[in-house]
């Protein structure tokens, strides 16, 4: 056998290699934490590599969600201790407006009581749940109140009205899945409050219903032990994260998404981390921070509370 024929299989294995598919960067265009007990956010490339860290100043003091505008230079945070939200250039800092008194709560249109979740929506208003008044704001995102969905301080599972809503997330362009503590459910509402479909979860203390970029809903049990639950639009499970072991019992997990791979990432608040799971073996594939070990350096996160995927365009 000549040089020549001895190497053409090789030639022809990296060929084939070259022109394989390559497969999903495991978070999409990387992934930001809210890291609510280090009064920060730490960003994640695409590979679970840290990239920085932004300290959030006062008021703020336990900054639990962030989610981005869809050009990705400006982030919406929510801290319910302080009963606080606003606007913030990414990734310089900068607050551009405030929305709430800081460390008091009310009722009134210029205040909150434990916001949870300030989303960017298709139609361009923000949306976030005001729990403890029962209603969710629809803004501007110069951060002016467009709308009052629920009726203040009247709590029922009911249409026209919300029971400790702690999020509200789009489902396509004119509609919202909205998680109701009290009654364990999803609703389903339009742009103006009106229920159009409930749906039941057999969870203790639904939180935070993301849509699924192949068309189902995760929402998570924030309890101990904690779960990831996905259901169909009708309502159907479909799937569940809920180990019972030592080393992967969930301790109040606050959000999961899912990843463009078909994995999902959930933050783990109360054990200090965030995990990918591929949901075809229900492993954990991916960690950042280490578990039951809450700490500021790098590596390290303490009651990480929210995150969000980067939009896939350049700072």
């Amino acid at each position: 056998m000549n040089l020549k024929s001895a190497l053409l299989p090789v030639l022809f294995s990296l060929v084939a290699l070259a022109q394989a598919p390559a497969s999903p960067p495991l978070l999409g265009q990387g992934l930001v934490i809210a890291d609510a007990g280090n009064h920060r956010l730490v960003e994640l490339d695409a590979q679970g590599k840290l990239i920085r860290t932004l300290e959030l100043g006062t008021p703020f003091r336990y900054t639990d969600d962030v989610f981005f505008a869809p050009d990705g230079r400006y982030a919406y945070v929510t801290d319910p201790d302080a009963h606080i939200m606003g606007k913030v250039r990414y990734p310089q800092g900068q607050s551009l407006w405030r929305y709430g008194q800081p460390g008091v709560p009310g009722h009134t249109l210029d205040r909150l009581n434990r916001p949870d979740d300030l989303v960017p929506l298709p139609s361009g208003l923000l949306a976030v749940a005001d729990i403890r008044n029962c209603r969710v704001l629809l803004l501007s995102p110069e951060g002016k109140l467009i709308r009052v969905l629920g009726k203040t301080g009247v709590c029922r599972n009911a249409d026209g009205y919300f029971n400790k809503p702690n999020g509200a997330f789009p489902l396509g362009r004119d509609r919202l899945i909205v998680t109701e503590i009290v009654g364990h459910r999803l609703a389903i509402t339009d742009l103006y409050g009106r229920r159009l479909q409930e749906i039941p979860l057999p969870l203790s203390y639904p939180s935070d219903a993301n849509y699924t970029p192949w068309g189902s809903i995760l929402v998570v049990d924030w309890s101990n032990p904690g779960a990831v639950l996905e259901v169909s639009l009708k309502g159907k499970v479909l799937w569940k994260y809920a180990p019972t072991d030592a080393q992967h019992r969930l301790d109040h997990p606050s959000v999961a998404l899912g990843l463009p791979s078909g994995k999902i990432v959930l933050t783990d608040d109360r054990r200090h981390r965030v995990l990918v799971v591929d949901r075809s073996t229900r492993q954990v594939v991916f960690q950042y921070g280490q578990t039951d070990r809450p700490g500021s350096k790098a590596g390290l996160l303490r009651y990480p509370d929210g995150m969000d995927l980067i939009p896939a365009v350049v700072h």
